[in-house]
């Protein structure tokens, strides 16, 4: 029994994964949720087996039916399902116990079949399962729209499951190729009928053409004899011919031999010259170098001129600077003689009050005195001590203003020094900094002058080729120029002569308007102008211009029609007058008798004129009766001889009438007409398009040639401007060398300056601190004096205190009075220790005032010795000035001796010249022998060549052919004979013979096939008989068991009722329809659409469920079938398909518990990631929970 074993899905719509289900005999229910992907299954089936209807399998186009992708996977490139079934009954024409058919989808759109793994086509597909109730037409896939589609179709289209039951769609099917051959068969009778027909049309006048052919080949082969052994004769007289020639170049190549030994002593002497040329050549080149090294030198001298100006500038600017610091110097001395002055007067202010003050101290002591007479010696110590206490204080005061003035000065120099220091520091930073540029630059220096000769000697050498580019870029040019020019000569007589043509310049006015309204398509039926048809040799213009006059304005139109309605626009818009000419009625007649003829006479001007041969009529009809002769006077003989019943026009444009009137006299040159323009266009035209390729030619070379010298000048720029660069860095080099020797300079001056006032400062501050500790020493001991004294005016002043307590305050008064004197002591001494100070400064200041100005004189001096060498330099400069002058003129002789030499080279080389020319003659006199020899030669070759191709000859065998004593005029005059007849023949068609023989066997061979064919034909006529009398008998039988079984199952479905098949009237049972009648229990009979939902798929499953009783399928895929029946049809159902299940294996797509409680195997289809399907294995517990 066959059945389904395996199918394998991988890419199938949200199969994304490889997936195989496994199906074993029996019911295979397949379960899921809603939107799982279990109906997926059925439809991989059903492509699988060949389905091409999108609709079918719930697309939109085919590519939807592989895996788009989803949140977490990408959309995949090919969807493949593989589907295995048992074969070991043979039911399918292999040799397999299993046929696995694959189909693949790419999303390019190819496709692929296979069946075992072999690649296959769709048809081989169908075939292999047709009236096997396997297939995408059977009912091996049931899904609930094929339960729809029973019941809603034309009965003419569900007959198609009688003929699937009866096993008759391989039988229409070979009908169909039978009717299909049987059309082509018609077809080919036909084609093959015409085609005969043709052939014998062709065979009377191809019989005629062989008869030809056979004469023109018997008379062929006397003339190719005759003309061989002329051909013979040829080559013997052409031979003789060049052995003359050979002799002669014999002696003409001595000469020529003579002459170039000649040319040679003359080019050898040249050369002498040539190098005497270059020797003087490189005596200038010297000179020249001595110049340039002259010249550097003068360079040199300018440039420390120059530097001797820049120090100049410099010494300069600093007896400036020394003049101003002098300045300076002289104020602040004069600011410290004027603090002085104050001092003075302050100083002498102060001992006047210190003398007021010691009076007054002095009187008020020797009024106290008296008080003091009791106490006098206590009190005279006690005064001693006072005093003494008092000086010492004094003394203090004046030390610690020593002291703080001392340490004001001294931090003022500590300042001055670390700013000192830190300009040294900076200097000597500087001073190295442009040491080391000064050392990279003249570094750079000599590197600048090494590159720049070495660019020099590259720069001449690409200058040297560069003027032979531009030499030869010139001539190209000119020749160009001319070229162009003449071009654009042509090119403007061309557009005036085309812009003549375009206004027709020459035509009257009503044919320029006709002309015009033809272009513009408002005249049909016109061809143009008698003129425009024609196309004349130049040698007949004239002559027809004459003879045709006003006639070449006349308009050619295709019939009376065209010209009626042409002249009635003329005369309606008023636009003058033409002559028309009808092809359909304008046809002249040729002359027969008494014509012009004889020696002079070129013919009739119809005849000696080019056009078409429609035409003639009309060219017949203007100038039939004209005729072309050479001259007026044998113009004159003949209208004579012919009684002037003829014109005859001349060469040159005289014309004799018919009836012996004349017309002639002088034709302006170069004047062209009509005809004359048409040729003039048609000539400049050639001759612009010749012009053109040379101009191509010519733009190529000047492009190439400017091509290089683009390159080669880029190059030479590229060298100047790297020369001029480096000239320029150079320059810039030694400018920036001076500025930073004039820095070095300066910065070497500061620095001396630094280190004097590093040097001052350092003594100043050693005097000072020297200073500051002898004061300190001694401010000590001050102390120590005070202390003591202090302590010993107090024991004494305890004494005192009693005896002394109403004179207290007369004593405060005396200690006041002493106190001021004191201080005025003290000032006066401060006054005198900055009087000393004023006058040291003033000192110092005085003796640096002298050193600057010593200084200033001796950068004066300097100075002066560089203005004498400034001096020195520029006389130098003038003698290298008058060197150079001299060099000049020396390389001015040389010079003029090289173009003496020159001159003589010149003379020599028209020596050669002359040589060269006598040698050219003779060459070109031998190249005439050469050309003689090359032309006999040539013929001697053609002769060869034509025995060789015209009549596959080779020398001798052709000598063999010739005719013995050949008489050249014999077998001229019997050739001309034989081409005459010949040519009496006509066109023969040589092929004729083989053509004619060739037709003959295709008739005979086309007359067998037609035989064949109409007996090809009768019998498939028989056949298509034969096979429609199998399918009304299998159909009729299969009709009424289908019929039975229905009624059987539609009780069974409904546990009642009644329901039956009928056939709908037709021609032929084959073409009948199939009607369903139905009458569910408790109903009458009703009409199909007017069932409910249930009754609808009752019905249509008892159909299919009959058609599976007359002929049990392999295996059936139900999809969700039962899906619209109740629980208890459900069941009956499921216990229906049971019974079913012994025959047929059953794959059901189902979610109702009734059918999967029949199920030998379940499985689960279920969506554990979005929008990919997953197989799972289910219980049947589980599947009844899913389908809940």
């Amino acid at each position: 029994m066959v059945h389904l074993k395996r199918l394998e899905i991988h890419g199938f719509k949200s199969f994304a994964d490889k997936t195989s289900l496994e199906f074993k005999p029996g019911v295979t229910i397949v379960v899921g949720p809603n939107g799982s992907g279990k109906s997926n299954i059925a439809d991989a089936v059903r492509w699988v087996l060949g389905e091409q209807s999108v609709k079918s399998l719930r697309g939109g186009k085919m590519e939807d039916v592989i895996f788009a992708g989803s949140e977490k996977r990408r959309s995949l490139g090919m969807a493949e399902v593989s589907l295995t079934i048992d074969n070991t009954s043979g039911v399918f024409p292999l040799e397999f116990n299993e046929v696995t058919v694959t189909r693949r989808l790419y999303r390019s759109g190819e496709s692929d079949y296979l069946i075992n793994r072999v690649p296959c086509r769709l048809r081989d597909i169908h075939e292999l399962f047709m009236d096997t109730g396997v297939g995408r037409e059977g009912i091996s896939i049931i899904g609930q729209g094929k339960v729809d589609e029973i019941l809603s179709v034309r009965p003419e289209e569900r007959r198609g499951l009688i003929e699937e039951a009866a096993g008759i769609v391989k039988y229409r099917h070979r009908k169909k190729e039978a009717t299909r051959k049987l059309e082509d068969t018609d077809t080919s009778l036909i084609r093959l009928n015409d085609i005969v027909g043709e052939l014998l049309l062709q065979q009377e006048p191809l019989f005629e053409q062989a008869r030809v052919a056979k004469i023109y080949k018997e008379q062929k082969t006397e003339l190719d004899g005759l003309e061989i052994g002329l051909l013979v004769e040829e080559m013997t007289t052409s031979s003789r011919r060049l052995q003359n020639i050979e002799k002669n170049r014999q002696n003409q190549d001595q000469e020529i031999e003579e002459h170039r030994t000649k040319y040679l002593e003359a080019q050898s002497y040249e050369e002498e010259k040539k190098l005497l040329l270059q020797k003087k050549d490189e005596e200038i080149s010297s000179q020249q170098e001595k110049i340039y090294m002259e010249t550097l030198r003068l360079e040199k001298n300018e440039s420390e001129m120059n530097l001797i100006t820049e120090r100049i500038s410099n010494i300069s600017t600093r007896r400036k600077t020394f003049r101003h610091d002098i300045q300076q110097l002289i104020e602040e001395i004069e600011t410290l003689n004027r603090e002085y002055e104050t001092q003075k007067t302050s100083g002498e202010d102060l001992r006047k009050k210190l003398q007021i003050a010691q009076e007054e101290l002095q009187n008020y002591e020797q009024f106290l005195s008296k008080d003091l007479l009791d106490d006098q010696e206590l009190s005279q110590r006690l005064d001693d001590l006072k005093n003494g206490h008092f000086e010492v204080l004094q003394e203090e005061t004046q030390v610690n203003n020593e002291l703080n003035s001392l340490k004001q000065r001294l931090a003022n120099i500590e300042k001055q020094q670390e700013y000192i220091r830190s300009k040294s520091s900076n200097a000597t930073q500087e001073m190295d900094t442009v040491n080391g540029t000064i050392s990279n630059l003249e570094k750079e220096a000599l590197d600048l002058l090494s590159v720049q000769t070495n660019i020099k000697e590259q720069m001449q050498e690409k200058e040297k080729s560069l003027h032979t580019e531009e030499k030869r870029q010139i001539e190209l040019t000119q020749q160009d120029r001319i070229i162009q020019d003449e071009r654009n000569s042509l090119t403007a007589r061309l557009r005036v002569i085309k812009e003549m043509e375009r206004e027709g310049q020459g035509y009257a006015h009503g044919v320029r308007e006709v002309l015009r309204c033809n272009r513009e398509g408002l005249h049909p039926g016109i061809i143009g102008t008698v003129a425009q048809v024609l196309n004349v040799p130049k040698m007949f213009e004239i002559a027809a211009e004459i003879a045709l006059g006003g006639a070449l304005q006349n308009i050619i139109t295709e019939n009376e029609t065209a010209a009626q309605k042409a002249i009635e626009w003329l005369k309606a818009n008023e636009k003058g007058r033409v002559t028309f000419l009808p092809l359909t009625t304008v046809n002249g007649k040729k002359p027969q008798e008494n014509l012009p003829s004889g020696k002079g006479v070129l013919g009739r001007l119809s005849e000696l004129l080019q056009y078409d041969s429609k035409y003639t009529g009309i060219l017949e009809y203007l100038v039939g009766r004209v005729f072309v002769v050479e001259n007026l006077s044998i113009a004159i003989t003949k209208a004579k001889e012919t009684s002037y019943r003829y014109r005859i026009v001349t060469l040159d444009g005289q014309l004799i009438n018919a009836g012996g009137s004349m017309t002639g006299g002088s034709i302006k040159q170069n004047a062209s007409g009509i005809l004359g323009r048409k040729r003039n266009l048609k000539e400049l035209e050639a001759n612009i398009e010749k012009l053109d390729k040379e101009i191509i030619t010519s733009q190529l070379e000047i492009e190439k040639v400017t091509s290089l010298i683009v390159g080669k000048r880029k190059s030479v720029a590229e060298f100047k401007e790297t020369l001029q660069e480096l000239h320029i860095r150079f320059a810039e080099n030694k400018k920036t060398q001076e500025r930073w020797g004039a820095e070095r300079t300066r910065f070497k001056t500061e620095l001396e300056t630094i280190i004097w006032q590093i040097e001052e400062g350092t003594k100043e501050r050693s005097s000072i601190l020297e200073e500051i500790d002898n004061k300190e020493k001694a401010n000590v001991v001050i102390k120590k004096t005070i202390h003591e004294k202090q302590e010993e005016v107090k024991s004494i002043q305890g004494q005192l205190n009693i005896k002394q307590a109403e004179r207290i305050k007369k004593n405060e008064k005396l200690t006041q009075m002493r106190i001021e004197v004191a201080t005025i002591e003290e000032k006066m001494s401060a006054f005198q220790k900055e009087d000393t100070y004023l006058s040291q400064r003033l000192k110092h200041l005085t003796q640096y005032k002298h050193d600057k100005e010593k200084e200033s004189q001796d950068l004066k001096n300097k100075r002066i010795q560089m203005e004498n060498a400034y001096q020195e330099l520029e006389a130098q400069k003038k003698r290298q000035m008058t060197d150079i002058l001299e060099f000049e003129k020396q390389m001015e002789d040389m010079k003029s001796n090289r173009y003496s030499l020159h001159e003589e080279i010149n003379e020599i080389f028209q020596n050669i010249k002359r040589i060269s020319v006598q040698l050219k003659e003779k060459e070109d006199k031998l190249h005439q022998y050469d050309i003689q020899q090359s032309k006999y030669e040539t013929a001697l070759e053609a002769v060869v060549q034509r025995l060789n191709e015209q009549y596959s000859l080779n020398l001798e065998e052709a000598k063999k052919q010739s005719p013995q004593d050949l008489d050249r005029r014999t077998a001229q005059q019997r050739i001309i004979i034989l081409k005459e007849e010949i040519g009496t023949l006509g066109e023969v068609n040589l092929g004729a013979i083989e053509e004619y023989k060739k037709l003959v066997e295709r008739l005979e061979f086309l007359t067998n096939q037609i035989e064949d064919m109409t007996e090809a034909k009768q019998r498939l006529q028989e056949v298509i008989r034969e096979m429609n009398q199998i399918m009304i008998r299998k159909f009729q039988e299969t009709y009424v068991k289908v019929d039975k079984a229905f009624q059987e199952m539609f009780i069974k479905m409904f546990s009642g009722g009644r329901a039956q098949l009928s056939l709908t009237e037709a021609d032929s049972v084959l073409e009948a329809g199939v009607e369903i009648i139905a009458q569910p229990p408790g109903k009458k009979t009703q009409h199909l659409s007017l069932l409910s939902g249930g009754e609808k798929a009752l019905t249509a499953i008892a159909l299919l469920l009959a058609v599976l009783k007359v002929k049990p399928s392999p295996f059936c895929i139900l999809d969700e079938i039962e899906s619209n029946l109740d629980e208890a049809n459900v069941n009956n159902f499921a216990k229906i398909l049971k019974e079913f299940s012994d025959e047929t294996q059953f794959i059901v797509i189902s979610h109702r518990k009734g059918t999967m409680e029949i199920a030998h195997v379940l499985y689960g289809v279920t969506i554990e990631e979005t929008g990919v399907s997953s197989l799972v294995s289910v219980k049947l517990e589980e599947a009844k929970k899913v389908a809940s």
